[in-house]
């Protein structure tokens, strides 16, 4: 006789254990999953939000070094100078015309910190024809009154210069204690970006110097006036003036209200009257068109 075969399976509480453990195996892999889904999701924003950083860092760069020549109303190469905002002229590489034969454009980079947690760095662009476009005053960030720019782009999100109440400027300008924009000639842009704050592994810092190629600094006028001798001449010796970026100066001398016949850095009057007294006003201008003046006052003995 062959033997029955035993038809014995699992019972209905190995049936529910088995299922139990199934689920937290599955469970526990879903979870993981998940973080890792999540932790890689943050990796790749947190990439991509650096290499836009860098892009715009070097985007600033690439204009800073090309910054159109400032005219004489605008001494410096930087038209705003501020902590979380800076504006310049600087060469357009995309669009020649003939009425705008040097390629200018207008530049605006600014931090906007509606959301301290995730500010966002925009870029503002204006073009013109033969006339400059006249420099906006709105403040807001990005300024979006009617005409002054003609564009308006996010170059980074996510940034956190200004995160838990810091105040990490964007933009630090030097010589250190520069107290006009015409005495900048470089600029330190700074960026803090941070795509998940409070987890790990925190912020970046994105940093670099540029040094203003054309930056046109205000010269300082400067010079002696002295009686020569036992005469009632006087010379008047501007040696002394400079302009901080080595270009080469041009004279102007008045008298009081009248200006003497000469373009000289030193010049000797004629002979004066005794006792009068003569208010000498000197004003260097460099090839920029900035000038500066100084004045001294002489008594003839």
């Amino acid at each position: 006789m062959s033997r029955v075969r035993s038809e014995h399976g699992f019972t209905l509480l190995e049936m529910l254990v088995a299922l139990l453990m199934s689920g937290i195996v599955f469970g526990a892999t879903l979870t993981v999953l998940g973080v890792f889904q999540s932790n890689y999701r943050v990796d790749q924003l947190r990439n991509e939000t650096q290499d836009l950083a860098r892009n715009a860092i070097d985007r600033l760069t690439r204009d800073l070094r090309n910054v159109a020549a400032p005219n004489s109303g605008v001494p410096g190469a930087l038209e705003v100078a501020e902590p979380y905002a800076i504006t310049f002229d600087t060469v357009d590489p995309t669009r020649i015309t003939a009425e705008n034969p040097n390629n200018d454009m207008r530049v605006r980079y600014c931090l906007n910190d509606a959301e301290p947690k995730n500010e966002v760095l925009w870029l503002q662009v204006k073009r013109w024809g033969k006339t400059e476009a006249a420099l906006p005053t709105a403040t807001a960030c990005p300024d979006t009154i009617a005409g002054d720019w003609e564009s308006s782009t996010r170059l980074v999100t996510h940034v956190s210069n200004r995160i838990d109440g810091k105040e990490r400027r964007l933009f630090v300008y030097g010589p250190s204690g520069a107290s006009e924009t015409a005495q900048i000639v470089s600029v330190e842009p700074t960026l803090y970006v941070n795509v998940k704050p409070g987890s790990r592994p925190g912020e970046t810092q994105l940093t670099t110097a540029i040094e203003l190629r054309n930056a046109n600094r205000t010269p300082v006028a400067s010079f002696t006036a002295v009686q020569l001798g036992s005469g009632r001449q006087v010379l008047l010796n501007a040696s002394e003036s400079v302009d901080p970026d080595g270009q080469a100066l041009t004279y102007k001398w008045w008298d009081g209200s009248t200006e003497l016949p000469t373009t000289a850095q030193q010049y000797e009057t004629a002979p004066l009257t005794s006792g009068s007294e003569h208010i000498y006003t000197l004003t260097v201008t460099d090839p920029g068109g900035l000038s500066n003046s100084t004045k001294q006052t002489v008594k003839i003995k």
